[in-house]
């Protein structure tokens, strides 16, 4: 048991030490893993106001928060046509009721154009080019700055609006990627939850994911991770990797540079503990018990990713109440990976699509869909989705539907001949599911056992709003390299593999998520850099805190300065 001075602190929760310790660190990964490795759960570690450049990783065993001074945060954009200077300039605002105020400092940052060959960036680059001044004056969508630096050059029409970051680590570590070897490991621990807050991770060309998270067992306590900044860099890292389903991520930014490349959170849960996941039943909406089981993503934002989410194998997420700001969602089915993705629940979300009729694709990003879905199956309800379509690249589909096993020789069950292919798209597991013993004969899987169920669980679709709404569109791989001739068409079909209507039974699990506090965002410390820790007593908070019995209202401009979303109709 740990004490200090005459504080006596109270023991509320199971798993804990009776006295909780805050250290303030240095900032360097050093530093905070020495305090890692002294600190109990529920200690909390702070990181003082500056930029801190990691290239060596830290490994977080242990139910600690990590908690950075201030992340800063994209709250807005502009369109206005505008030259890269000092001085006055105005900019019209998007979107009206900003958290924006006179005398607050802010960055306008270049939006990415579309990249050039082999996904590279857009030049001049995004985030380089860019304008930071103080607020003179802000009314309606009318923003007045006084521009007092700058970067980069010329004259733009897409820019981001953002907060000042305070706390910022560099992600300089050169891992071997993101399954196994991010820049910040949490191996996720049943003695409670770990956390993560006001920091903003900055990409320097690396290899490695910002944050990672995994563990051994299919339910512990999740990892919590909020208030944050993510900006990728094209280097193909994501920004959290998750071998997990023990995730809650909210009030955070994610930016890319529309590298094609860099995705800001993929799943990939396999060979371990996630391999349940397929042969135990939905856990959709309310059948989520306390919201153990799914990984949730709500209240963030998503800036030029190609694809803001990647979800692979065994993966349940539920992505609710994001603005997805040209940026699409992706997946995987069991064909580059052997299992694929179980269920996915997405509503509550705006996705934007801005077309600025150059026909030559200088400046409108090539935006794919909102939703490409490769497998298992989910709810895509009361979005708001516009119609994904430019003369620079056409009309894209809103939420598409593949089954690539079939044309590919890839994955345990490639070149499949028959309906249903296993873990398709429309599939499931429940009562009543049907076994099938299959031994793969795909490299490089050759001889595993792969046996699987097969039971009809079709996705829902409804009450999608804009001018895209409910639209569905089938993807099929233009190459077979199979050559069995085999068409999507026959395997995704409306009324069995999915359906246009209201999920029977179907409730949205509630919202906030219970873990999250009752006042959002949690505050952030102000702590001095000292080279030896000094420990301070603090009492733990309680794990459950109130919940509403019905879902808070849809905010206009909520205090955390996240971008202000449409309501939803």
């Amino acid at each position: 048991m740990k004490t200090s001075g005459n504080v006596l602190l109270i023991l509320i929760s199971s798993g804990f030490s009776a006295f909780a310790t805050v250290y303030h660190s240095d900032g360097s990964a050093a530093g905070i893993q020495a305090l890692h490795n002294k600190a109990l759960n529920g200690d909390t570690i702070t990181l003082p106001p500056g930029t801190f450049t990691w290239s060596r990783p830290v490994r977080i065993s242990k139910a600690i928060r990590l908690q950075g001074a201030g992340s800063g945060r994209i709250i807005g954009d502009t369109k206005s046509f505008v030259q890269v200077g000092t001085g006055p300039k105005t900019f019209i605002t998007t979107r009206s009721g900003l958290p924006i105020v006179v005398g607050q400092t802010l960055r306008v940052a270049k939006m990415p154009h579309p990249p050039g060959g082999g996904g590279s960036e857009s030049v001049p680059p995004a985030r380089g080019t860019y304008m930071e001044g103080t607020v003179t004056s802000y009314s309606g969508t009318t923003l007045e700055m006084n521009i007092t630096s700058t970067a980069g050059s010329g004259t733009w029409t897409f820019w981001w609006i953002a907060t000042q970051p305070t706390t910022t680590i560099v992600d300089a570590y050169q891992g071997n990627g993101n399954s196994n070897d991010p820049m910040l490991k949490i191996q996720q621990t049943l003695s409670g939850n770990a956390e993560i807050s006001g920091i903003r991770f900055l990409a320097s060309t690396n290899k490695s994911s910002f944050v990672g998270l995994f563990t051994s067992a299919y339910i512990t306590p999740k990892t919590l991770i909020h208030d944050c900044w993510f900006e990728n860099d094209g280097g193909g890292a994501a920004a959290i990797f998750a071998a997990s389903n023990q995730g809650l991520v909210w009030n955070c930014s994610f930016d890319d540079t529309f590298s094609q490349a860099s995705v800001a959170v993929v799943q990939k849960w396999e060979f371990g503990a996630g391999d349940v996941s397929w042969t135990t039943n939905s856990t959709m909406g309310s059948d989520d018990t306390n919201g153990a089981t799914n990984f949730y993503v709500e209240d963030c934002d998503f800036h030029a990713y190609l694809n803001a989410f990647d979800i692979d194998s065994n993966t349940r997420i539920v992505w609710r109440h994001n603005i997805d700001d040209n940026s699409g969602l992706g997946s995987h089915g069991a064909d580059t990976g052997p299992i694929g993705l179980r269920h996915a629940e997405l509503y509550d979300n705006e996705l934007v699509f801005d077309n600025f009729g150059d026909c030559n694709g200088s400046t409108t990003l090539p935006v794919c869909g909102f939703f490409w879905m490769r497998g298992g199956t989910g709810v895509v309800t009361d979005n708001i989705l516009p119609a994904i379509s430019s003369c620079a690249w056409g009309n894209k589909g809103n939420v598409l539907f593949s089954v690539l096993n079939t044309r590919r020789n890839s994955g345990a069950y490639c070149c499949w001949q028959t309906y249903p292919a296993p873990h398709q798209v429309g599939q499931g597991y429940g009562v009543g599911a049907v076994f099938h013993a299959f031994t793969a004969t795909c490299p490089p899987y050759v001889g595993v056992n792969f046996s699987y169920f097969t039971y009809t669980e079709p996705v829902y679709i409804w009450n999608n709003t804009g001018t895209g709404g409910d639209t569905v569109g089938l993807n099929q791989d233009p190459v077979d390299q199979c050559g069995n001739g085999q068409q999507v068409a026959n395997y995704v079909q409306q009324g069995r593999d999915y359906i246009i209507a209201s999920k029977p039974g179907y409730t949205k699990f509630t919202y906030p998520h219970p873990l999250r506090p009752s006042t959002s965002p949690t505050p952030t410390p102000t702590p001095s850099a000292t080279p030896t820790a000094t420990p301070t007593a603090t009492p733990i908070p309680s794990p459950t805190p109130t919940v509403s019995p019905t879902p808070t209202p849809l905010p206009t401009a909520s205090p955390n300065g996240r971008l202000k979303k449409h309501p939803h109709r």
